[in-house]
């Protein structure tokens, strides 16, 4: 040390002195351990001397371990400086302080301008004092230690071994608070463990180290490296790091630049292939920090970094630059990866680049965050690359967005080439990208790498869009993206590859089904030719056949190929029949509209109608062939033969040629020539196939449109003022004109007949509104929207002007001028529909005018009387056989009595009753002049007096007018209390009184509600004035219109509260139907019956899933003390809230359009529809992808949200709440309004009573129930916001298949917000009405939303939204529902291998889809299937079997997975069955792990199981007819879709009569055997398993009437049914574990559905002895035993039999231990068993129990006590009193068994 440099350091000695005893002090102590302890890395020192070493221009470093020490040694160029301690201030800011001042100072740095270096010998330094007190340092210029952590102190000896120019640091561990062990341990672990520690340094090139005799190594070398033009040098590096024998070499690609001269790198890790391999670590500044910067590879910058040297500062400019540059670097290294690997043998940038670029934007925080430091750039500059450049990897190469397709599975880019790619898409340059990533796997594995895919891919292909393509956009923008596969594109491939193509088709059910219509087959010429028609029900291509004339074929070749046959097969491909024969063959002749031969294919039709087609298939087959003119013809005017389609002809009757003489130009067909054809046998059938074609028999009404010429020259049309021309059209009888010109030119009174008589037969077809409507004529036009009117049609003009009719005197006239009386007798006068004839001809019946109103119904007296006999004979259950023989002795007998009792004079005439006693005289003159002017004429139907006298009093008694209507209160009889042996006095006057009444209240009720029918049916279908009509004709029916409220009481029988819930109770089993508007209504008293007390609570808001009612009770309601085990009923008396529907139809009415309106056509153009499947998450996709971006996109926003319930609000409410996870900021926009169900919701603040001011939130998504929107409002101080008057931007509709049509469309015209949108699904439950003209109807119909394949709206063609992915089933499960309704296009979140284990053994034969069918019969009384009165079907034997079928599969279950809980669901179409099941499941004991829920389709709307058994149970008589209940789509939809894992399909067997009828439940069991895995099975086999006999049900049930006093004892069969009309009664008893000495009363559930369950005695046990092992001998009597199969009965009442080895000498019988099956369980039989003892036996002395043990516990009934002791049969007997029952116990088995447990 030179002498100045000696005067410094003693300088520099004293000033450190002067500030160590400062900073020792109490005061600034602490200072030194926060200096000290930066670092939490204890060891990180070792990276600051590393660094300092590199700065020092060291190429080498090396580290030496030992016990007591550690040195370190560099060779840098630079050594240790010293300058003035008087200057330090000043030569630290000029960058001259020297070393030895920098190592001693505090916060001191020699570097602090240049910032491109790591710094040397600032605070990074201290950190060696957490291990040493007195660190040293050797130097070649100076020796020194630091004491007191900043005191140099000279050393006089150098080092021994330190090297010549080699600077060396020595680390005593001298450390007061750590002892050296475990310093060394601390040094020694980071030493072996350092991270890439010279990979970013400029001049050293590796490091070494010694522990001990291990000897280490860190080094790099690099291999390649290239220079680019933007200043990029790309290195790949080898890292070698040796520890003893273990040698690791890493290696990676590093580019750097430099910015400014500070040098920045990107680095990614490769293997030995050059395969890019992801890595977790933190940010580096030339070593490691603690910043994670969640990328998979490295960056390195020179950042500015905290305090400790550990992180990255944040919200620092440099430092945002450099991540910036990082990025842009990144981004550009990706594509210089791509050259490189481009230019070798193995490309580095492959499928797997996704697990090293960052993929998630949301794991990066904001770049405006100054609290972390962000990465987002890396995200955004590589998503750059990838958008824009050639990078994304397909098989062979890379390619662009635009030319990327991604595969649903692997394998589609394995069997389609890109070259076939390219032609699928017409795309040249497609390409499949990440061919080794599934797009559907992904999707189901990692959602934030799907989206990234996703997004740089420009579609994504399965397998539907690669054979059929795939459609995209909306109207007239929809277009066919991609083709699929085409006809050309077969064609053009070569066989092997179609042989493996049709292979991969006929793999799966889904894809055998899309090979169907898609053109993949090669014919007889090689042409490409689809298997089915367009509509994938008629086949198009057959095997080959000797005669292939006009079909086409399978190309020969094609079928030796075992695969493509196996797939031909599957489809049905099959050789031609004649099914086959019409529609290939013949139908195509006739659209080509050539020269046809029609001779034989009337026969052909005709035989395939009547003997082959199916019934189902029958409509269809006849609008094929009816437009096909095949049907022989003539016409009067020429003798020649045509052929022509049926609609054009009529019959050859003698009536219709008669009348059409007079048009010879009219078509007959010749029914004669086809008569002779088919013979006489088959008239009936010729006849019908006949009229189904469309030859009519009987004249026809058409309509033409007027040319503008005839309508300029009539005068008799309506001429409104229009902006366009007019359009009018005209209906007209087919050849009436020419027959009325006929008549009045020649008076033929013949032609007038028939003309009369073809008009009755007219209106006998008419509907409502008779002639007069169907001869209307139409006029329309538009003034601001388009308008109608009417008019009277010519025809109608004609049939009233012309003297076309005969008086009684032989007089043509006009029909007005002619009265009834005056009518020539050659008319029929007795027709039923005379009087419809009369009053469109405006013929007079003769009545005299009186003051009494007319009856202006339009039913005529014979209508009357049919709808009086039909409501009598459905009263009393009369056939319609036993109906008519019965009126006919009637009619006898009345006939005799009439003509015995009265004369002339006490009869009066139908028209009699019309007048009034004032003209009673002239009435009777009248009525006697016209029997004087023509006796001969008919006489009128004569009516006794007194019959009539009570008539006219009850016209009277009728309203005005029938628009007048409203039901009075109803003067109902006194009730007086009579014994039946003793008869009442009757005041007859007082009677009739009240029966006049009541008929007259029927007249006006009936002309009312006919009226507004009539109304209904006139007006255009979804006019304004059609939905006004409807919505008064609902109010009427459900007493709405009187302001009076009916009173509605429902009690239930079972009451349980809410598992989780403070005050919510579930009650079920209700005596009748729940309505709908209980959810509207607050503060209703529920009455709880416990036996004789009763206690009352206030519900404050109820919620209805199907026949179980939800009710939440006022907060002030205290349950916890209730036992709901007892109580027996639970009663709601509530009145309906008359002002729902009022109020709807009071705002309907306001909308105040015109009655013509169409409000379909004028629907808005601003509806989205999402169209969700079961099992989709469309819940969850309104709250996640449709609200929150809405509400998170804007600072002024307000949505309303409609659903149809309560707790369909709730549940969006909670799923908006889950989506947001732990932040709680929806509390400021997020509103449920109205009753709530939840409560949780209830708690929270988004539940906002009347009182909250909306007016208060800028944005808000309010949610309540669509019922509320017509009347409800907001009222903040007073002030009423009404929900329909806020002008919301969004209005959503959910569940909207369930919503009345009338309830949207009400908010759809009301509001103009930004968008509606409407979420549902069409496919599931339809709404509810009671008016049957709209109880199909929902916003889907009226838009005719009705397919999922290829989604078309009118009047607009709406945005649908197809939500395709359905996360609830298995894909075995989904793939039912998916095909049955959705066209097979649902895709499944879930895996086969999710799917939950039962761990049943395999007697059950459980797969995921099973079929289990039941035997129905029409006479056997449990078979056979019934109807209650209110048309609910039931069967008996269905009920039971699934009753016990459930609970038994539910024990097993329970039993084979402990703990586990299983949701299992029962569906049934039908109430009565519903109800059935339930209470039956009700009395069973079902293990606390199964939960059975059992219910209606309505009541499973998006409810799910684990287990759904879907019932389809049947009614009395299976109908053809489309609108059966089991025949409806969405019925069946909602019960085959609620299944998570296991569906059962429990049907009627193959023998059920007309089971073919049940045309979808066919196509379920279709759909399931096209399956590659279902189980069927039959329930005798089921009934064999569970009781040991086939017949168990059967043989153990006892079926009988219900009588009208019913007293119940014990029951002698298992199952005990009553059954009448009203009510079924079933009476289950079983043998149970314990005996009874008394039979306990059983009651009968007073509703119309019960099930009771009474005890019975046990059957007598079976006694064996235990056996260790099998013996050949009796242990008692030695003699052989030999195997029997011993009857033993299960304690479920099944008789099974179990081996034992029996004794024939002593009758013993014995089990050996280890022999029993797994399957069997002993604890289920009635057996009792011993040990074998051949000691003498003792008598036991009988025990007196002292008193002090009479107290007991039983795990069933709780505590109880002992109250008696009986010895009966060698037995003890006790009777234990509990606190709700008394039982009586053997002693000795109870407490064996613990159902007994002796208490103190």
């Amino acid at each position: 040390m030179k002498e100045t440099e000696k005067i410094f350091f003693d300088a520099l000695h004293k000033d450190r002195s002067d500030s160590a005893d400062t900073f020792e002090k109490p005061s600034t102590r602490e200072m030194w351990r926060s200096i000290v302890e930066k670092y939490s890395d204890q060891a990180h020192f070792i990276y600051e001397l590393i660094q300092n070493a590199d700065d020092a221009g060291a190429t080498t470093a090396r580290f030496i371990l030992e016990p007591e020490r550690l040195i370190f040694a560099h060779n840098g160029k630079r050594h240790f400086s010293i300058s003035s301690p008087e200057n330090e201030d000043r030569d630290s800011k000029e960058g001259h302080l020297g070393d030895i001042n920098a190592i001693t100072g505090i916060a001191f740095s020699n570097k602090k301008t240049q910032e491109n270096k790591i710094g040397k010998f600032g605070v990074g330094f201290k950190a060696v004092f957490q291990y040493t007190a007195t660190p040293r340092i050797y130097d070649p210029e100076s020796r020194f230690r630091i004491d007191r952590y900043i005191v140099p102190t000279e050393i006089d000896n150098d080092f021994p071994g330190r090297r010549p120019e080699e600077t060396l640091f020595v680390f005593p561990f001298d450390h007061k608070d750590r002892n050296p062990q475990e310093t060394y341990a601390d040094i020694e672990s980071k030493l072996k463990a350092l991270s890439h520690p010279i990979l970013f340094l400029t001049n050293l090139l590796d490091i070494s180290f010694e522990i001990g005799s291990l000897i280490g190594l860190y080094g790099k070398s690099i291999l390649e490296q290239y220079e680019y033009n933007d200043d990029t040098v790309a290195e790949k590096i080898c890292l070698m790091h040796n520890c003893g024998n273990d040698i690791i070499s890493k290696y990676l690609w590093l580019f750097t630049r430099y910015d400014n001269g500070l040098k920045y790198s990107v680095g990614f890790f490769i293997d030995e292939k050059n395969h890019l391999l992801p890595v977790n670590e933190p940010a580096f500044c030339f070593f490691p920090t603690k910043e994670t910067t969640g990328l998979s590879f490295l960056i390195h910058a020179p950042f500015l970094l905290t305090d400790s040297r550990e992180g990255i500062r944040a919200g620092i400019a440099h430092n945002n630059h450099l991540i910036s540059l990082l990025a842009k670097l990144a981004g550009t290294s990706l594509l210089y990866l791509r050259n490189i690997g481009e230019g070798s043998s193995s490309r580095i940038i492959n499928d797997n680049i996704v697990s090293i670029i960052p993929i998630d934007e949301d794991a990066f925080c904001g770049l405006d965050d100054t609290n972390r430091v962000s990465f987002m750039p890396f995200y955004t500059e590589i998503k750059h690359i990838f958008d824009t450049e050639r990078i994304i990897p397909t098989r062979t190469g890379y390619t662009t967005v635009k030319n990327a397709y991604w595969a649903a599975v692997p394998f589609l880019a394995e069997l389609f080439s890109d070259e076939q790619l390219a032609d699928i898409c017409e795309n040249k340059n497609a390409k499949w990208a990440f061919v080794s990533l599934g797009r559907d796997e992904v999707l189901r594995n990692n959602r934030e790498l799907f989206s990234y895919i996703d997004s740089i891919t420009t579609t994504g292909l399965n397998e539907d869009h690669l054979v059929r393509g795939r459609y995209t956009g909306y109207s007239y923008t929809r277009t066919k993206d991609i083709e699929g596969i085409k006809s050309d594109f077969i064609e053009s491939q070569n066989t092997e590859w179609l042989h493996k193509f049709y292979k991969w088709l006929s793999e799966t059910a889904h894809r055998t089904e899309l090979a169907k219509i898609a053109p993949i087959f090669l014919d007889q010429d090689s042409k490409a030719a689809a298997a089915y028609g367009s509509n994938g029900e008629h086949l198009m291509l057959f095997l080959p056949t000797a005669d292939i004339s006009g079909y086409r074929t399978v190309r020969e070749d094609l079928l030796r190929n075992k695969d493509t046959l196996d797939l031909i097969r599957k489809i049905g491909v099959t050789h031609p029949s004649i099914r086959d024969q019409i529609y290939n063959v013949i139908i195509p002749q006739y659209k080509k509209n050539g020269v046809i031969d029609t001779a034989s294919h009337f026969l052909l039709f005709f035989k395939y109608y009547c003997h082959q087609c199916p019934q189902d298939e029958v409509d269809e087959f006849i609008a094929e062939i009816k437009d096909c003119a095949f049907l022989s013809c003539y016409k009067a005017e020429d003798a020649k033969m045509y052929r022509g389609k049926a609609s054009i002809m009529y019959f050859p009757t003698d009536e219709l040629t008669k009348y059409f003489e007079t048009k010879p130009s009219t078509w007959f067909v010749s029914y004669d020539e086809y008569l002779a054809i088919v013979g006489a046998s088959n008239e009936k059938h010729l006849k019908s196939f006949l009229i189904e074609l469309g030859v009519k028999k009987s004249v026809s009404i058409y309509s033409k449109e007027l040319e503008w010429g005839e309508a300029y020259s009539r005068q008799d049309l309506p001429t409104p003022y229009s902006t366009i021309p007019r359009n009018y059209t005209e209906p007209y009888i087919d050849g009436c004109k020419e027959l009325i010109s006929y008549i009045v030119e020649n008076e033929s009174v013949e032609k007038s007949v028939i003309l009369w008589n073809q008009l009755l037969e007219i209106i006998d077809r008419s509907s409502y509104g008779g002639l007069e409507l169907r001869l209307r004529g139409t006029c329309r036009y538009f003034y601001y929207t388009g308008r109608q009117t009417g008019f009277v049609s010519a025809n109608a003009t004609l049939l009233k002007t012309s003297r076309w009719l005969m008086d009684s005197d032989g007089n043509f006239a006009i029909p007005s001028e002619i009265t009834l009386a005056r009518l020539s007798d050659e008319y029929d006068i007795d027709n039923e529909n005379l009087a419809g004839l009369l009053s469109f001809l405006s013929i007079s019946e003769e009545a005299e005018e009186v003051d009494e109103p007319e009856d202006d119904t339009n039913l005529t007296d014979v209508q009357r009387e049919k709808m009086q006999f039909a409501d009598l004979a459905r009263k009393y259950d009369i056939s319609p056989e036993e109906a008519e023989e019965m009126f006919r002795e009637k009619a006898e007998q009345k006939k005799r009595m009439t003509q015995a009792m009265y004369t002339p004079d006490d009869y009066e005439t139908i028209d009699d009753i019309w007048e009034t006693d004032d003209d009673s005289t002239g009435g009777e003159n009248e009525g006697t002049e016209s029997s004087n002017d023509d006796s001969s004429k008919t006489p009128t139907k004569r009516i006794p007096k007194a019959t009539s006298k009570v008539a006219k009093d009850i016209i009277k008694r009728t309203s005005s007018s029938p628009l007048e209507y409203e039901a009075p209160p109803a003067n109902e009889p006194d009730d007086v209390d009579e014994d039946e042996f003793i008869p009442s006095p009757v005041n007859f006057s007082r009677k009739a009184e009240l029966e006049k009444e009541k008929a007259a209240k029927a007249i006006d009720r009936i002309a009312y509600q006919e009226e507004l029918q009539q109304r209904a049916l006139d007006a255009q279908k979804y006019s304004y004035g059609w939905f006004k009509v409807l919505l008064e004709l609902e109010a009427l029916n459900s007493n709405t219109n009187n302001l009076n409220s009916k009173e509605v009481s429902i009690s239930f029988s079972r009451v349980e509260r809410e598992p989780g819930t403070h005050r919510t109770l579930v009650l079920k089993q209700p005596n009748r139907y729940i309505p709908q508007f209980m959810e509207e209504l607050a503060d209703i008293p529920l009455q709880l019956r416990f036996g004789e007390q009763t206690k009352t609570l206030a519900i404050e808001v109820a919620n209805i899933k199907s026949y179980t009612l939800r009710v939440k009770l006022k907060s002030h309601v205290d349950i916890s003390d209730l036992d709901f085990s007892i109580i027996t009923e639970a009663r709601i008396d509530a009145k309906s809230p008359v002002f729902l529907l009022e109020e709807l139809r009071k705002q309907f009415m306001a909308l105040d359009y015109e009655d013509d309106y169409d409000m379909q056509e004028n629907l808005c153009e601003n509806i989205e529809f999402i169209f969700g499947p079961p099992g989709t998450g469309k819940t969850t996709h309104l709250a996640k992808n449709v609200l929150m971006p809405l509400i998170q996109g804007a600072d002024q926003l307000k949505v309303l949200v409609l659903t149809p319930t309560n707790k369909s609000a709730d549940v969006l409410v909670r799923r908006i709440m889950d989506v947001l996870k732990g932040d709680t900021s929806y509390n400021d926009w997020l509103i449920r309004f109205g009753g709530t169900g939840d409560e949780v919701i209830e708690q929270s603040p988004v539940y906002r009573d009347k009182t909250f001011d909306i007016r208060t939130l800028n944005k808000s998504v309010t949610v309540t129930t669509i019922a509320r929107f017509p009347y409800d409002f907001f009222m903040p101080q007073g002030v009423r916001i009404f929900l329909n008057g806020i002008n919301w931007d969004y209005i959503v509709i959910d569940e909207a298949s369930m919503i009345p049509l009338v309830n949207i469309i009400y908010p759809l015209y009301k509001k103009t917000p930004q968008k509606f949108i409407i979420a549902g699904d069409p496919f599931q439950i339809e709404p509810i009405t009671s008016v049957d003209l709209w109880k199909n109807e929902n916003i889907y119909t009226m838009v005719e939303l009705d397919s999922f394949v290829e989604p078309h709206t009118i009047p607009h063609d709406y945005k649908v939204e197809l939500l395709t992915t359905q996360y609830r089933s298995i894909p075995s499960v989904g793939s039912i529902f998916s095909q049955f309704a959705y066209g097979g296009i649902l895709q499944h979140y879930r895996d086969e291998s999710d799917r939950r284990t039962l761990n049943l053994d395999t007697s059950f034969n459980i797969e995921s889809l099973n079929i289990i069918k039941f035997p129905v019969s029409k006479y056997e009384s449990i078979y056979r299937c019934k109807r209650l009165q209110h048309s609910s079907s039931y069967q008996v034997y269905c009920a039971l079997f699934t009753f016990e079928y459930a609970s038994y599969f539910a024990k097993a279950i329970a039993k084979a997975n402990s703990g586990q809980l299983f949701r299992i669901g029962i569906i049934a179409p039908y109430r009565a069955q519903a109800d059935l099941i339930e209470k039956l499941i009700g009395s069973e004991d079902v293990p606390s792990e199964i939960d059975i829920q059992v219910g209606t389709i309505h009541g499973f709307q998006g409810d799910e199981c684990d287990i759904i058994f879907a019932v389809f149970n049947t009614p009395p008589t299976i109908t053809s007819g489309k609108d059966m209940f089991l025949n409806k789509r969405n019925i069946i939809n909602v019960s085959i879709s609620r299944a998570k894992d296991y569906l059962f399909i429990i049907m009627p067997d193959d023998h059920t009569e007309n089971i073919n009828n049940l045309r979808l439940v066919k196509r379920v069991e279709q759909l399931v055997k096209s399956s590659n895995s279902y189980s069927e099975m039959l329930t005798p086999g089921l009934e064999d398993m569970m009781f040991g006999s086939s017949t168990y049900l059967e043989d153990n049930s006892f079926s009988t009437g219900h009588q009208s006093v019913n007293v119940y004892g014990l029951p002698e069969k298992c199952y005990e049914i009553r059954s009448e009309d009203a009510a079924v009664d079933i009476q289950i008893h079983r043998p149970m574990k314990t005996t009874t000495t008394a039979i306990e009363k059983i009651e009968s559930m007073q509703s119309n559905l019960s099930v009771s369950n009474a005890d019975a005695t046990l059957p007598e046990s079976v006694d064996f002895f235990w056996l260790d092992e099998k013996l050949k001998a009796c242990p008692y009597e030695k003699a052989q035993l030999s195997v029997q199969a011993v009857p033993v009965v299960k304690k479920n009442g099944a008789t099974k039999k179990l081996n034992m080895l029996v004794c024939p000498t002593c009758k013993k019988r014995y089990i050996v231990r280890t022999g029993i099956p797994e399957s069997i369980h002993l604890s289920d039989y009635c057996i009792s068993g011993h040990e074998v003892s051949l000691q003498p036996k003792t008598i036991a002395a009988t025990v007196r129990v002292p008193k002090t043990t009479n107290l007991v516990h039983s795990p069933k009934y709780g505590d109880g006590r002992i109250t008696a002791r009986t010895e009966r049969d060698g037995k003890m007997w006790i009777t234990v009193q509990f606190s709700s029952k008394t039982t009586t116990y053997d002693e000795e088995m109870a407490f064996r068994s613990k159902a007994l447990i002796r208490r103190k």
